[in-house]
């Protein structure tokens, strides 16, 4: 997805307690009942997908976007983790959704500190690029590293 479809600034995001508990109530009927084969899980995944992008718009795409996996999400595992009763399953949509804006907005941030300042020479804008890439690019590494409550998670050794 392109950052002009995520981008915060660009698709105004506006959350309550009422639009939390319109959406839970969206999602419980969705939910699958447990016990359910995993591509029943993996269309239950798809059936949200469609439902958070068609109420908030494309940037919602990444709201399973799972740490386990390389993602900022850490409330998402996996269809057959994170997919269980109705109403919690809900819950859990809702945090990861939120969990994945918080890092959007992070990282608008964060482009927005790094970007070169007006005016600059190609040289300086050439060092901003530089840094522009590489910082994001290696910050979901610090919600992927091992911790002691999720051991073995994350693609780094610490030594």
């Amino acid at each position: 997805m392109p950052w002009s479809a995520a981008d915060p600034g660009r698709h105004a995001f506006d959350w309550d307690e009422d639009e939390a508990a319109r959406l839970t109530a969206l999602i419980v009927p969705m939910v699958p009942p447990v016990g359910a084969d995993r591509m029943t899980g993996f269309r239950f995944i798809d059936e949200v997908t469609v439902l958070l992008v068609a109420r908030y718009g494309r940037w919602a795409c990444g709201w399973d976007h799972s740490t386990h996996y390389g993602g900022p999400v850490e409330a998402w595992c996996c269809d057959a983790h994170s997919v269980g009763e109705a109403e919690e399953t809900a819950e859990r949509v809702v945090t990861c959704l939120l969990e994945w804006r918080d890092w959007l907005e992070d990282m608008a941030e964060r482009f927005e500190q790094l970007a070169p300042l007006p005016g600059a020479d190609a040289e300086d804008r050439s060092w901003h690029l530089e840094r522009a890439v590489t910082r994001p690019a290696w910050s979901p590494r610090s919600s992927t590293a091992p911790t002691p409550s999720r051991p073995g998670t994350g693609s780094a050794r610490r030594r």
